[in-house]
């Protein structure tokens, strides 16, 4: 009895290790099975923040760009608004200065009209006031022989009585020289223009080397043009006609408002409070 007993348990303990090692595997195969459900949700999971990630870029880069448009149009509100503030500074600068200027204009006008009474007597100069400048005709006769560019001494004399008022109640206006000449070239022997057109502008420029070399006008203040026979005051059908079109016109107009002369005159100091200092001293007065 005994003996079937050891037997018995002999059996059992045979079979142990084999259920232990059906056990272990069973064990391992579920772990394994875990770990790949856990590496695959990792995995979504790794998906899903990349997923994440990208729409965050994206959306970042609307927001930059966004961003980027508003300043755009930010700076251009700003600089609509500056060139607006700019328009109407300038505009009551220059309404409060045509007034005085044309006063100005005026005197200069006088002025030349005594300096240049020779000339004007003798038909070979004519002025005249327009609305916002002041126009100053000259005849070829009187600076220019003829097909020459090289000035008279007439013609220098009358420039420098011109630079006076040029450089005095007009100093700060523009200086535009044109000359004009015909479609009749007259031969000079050595004549360095070959066109009319080449003559008016070595004509002007001629004028405007004098003011600048010698009579020191400022250069920003001066332009020069060449206008060949296209500006005629008359037809050109005689000589009479030909010779009163060549001519050089000296054009003095205001100088342009710009940004640096408002912001002078919007730093200018505030007119004196007459009517307080007035009341000031009327308190005085009466408390004596």
């Amino acid at each position: 009895m005994d003996d079937v007993r050891t037997e018995a348990a002999r059996g059992r303990w045979r079979w142990l290790p084999w259920g232990l090692l059906a056990v272990g595997v069973a064990v391992a195969s579920g772990g394994a099975w875990l770990g790949s459900r856990s590496f695959e949700a990792l995995e979504a999971r790794s998906a899903q923040l990349e997923h994440e990630a990208t729409e965050s870029e994206a959306h970042v880069a609307q927001l930059q760009t966004l961003r980027q448009a508003m300043e755009r149009r930010l700076r251009t509100l700003e600089r609509q608004q500056q060139h607006a503030e700019w328009g109407s500074a300038a505009a009551q600068l220059q309404a409060r200065s045509a007034e005085e200027q044309h006063t100005r204009r005026e005197a200069a006008l006088a002025a030349l009209g005594a300096a240049l009474k020779d000339a004007l007597a003798a038909g070979d100069v004519s002025l005249d006031l327009e609305d916002d400048a002041l126009r100053v005709e000259v005849s070829e006769r009187l600076l220019f022989a003829p097909a020459s560019t090289a000035l008279t001494p007439e013609g220098a004399q009358l420039l420098k009585q011109s630079a006076g008022v040029l450089q005095g109640a007009l100093a700060d206006h523009r200086v535009a020289v044109e000359a004009h000449t015909d479609e009749v070239l007259p031969p000079a022997p050595g004549a360095p223009a070959s066109t009319a057109w080449e003559l008016s502008a070595a004509r002007a420029v001629a004028v405007v080397r004098h003011l600048g070399e010698r009579e020191h006008v400022a250069p920003e203040r001066l332009s020069a043009t060449g206008h060949a026979a296209y500006r005629p005051l008359v037809p050109g059908d005689s000589p009479p006609h030909r010779a009163q079109n060549r001519r050089v016109t000296l054009r003095l107009s205001p100088t342009p408002v710009t940004p640096e002369s408002v912001a002078v005159a919007r730093t200018e100091p505030p007119p004196r409070p007459v009517k307080r200092a007035a009341k000031a001293k009327a308190k005085k007065v009466a408390r004596r």
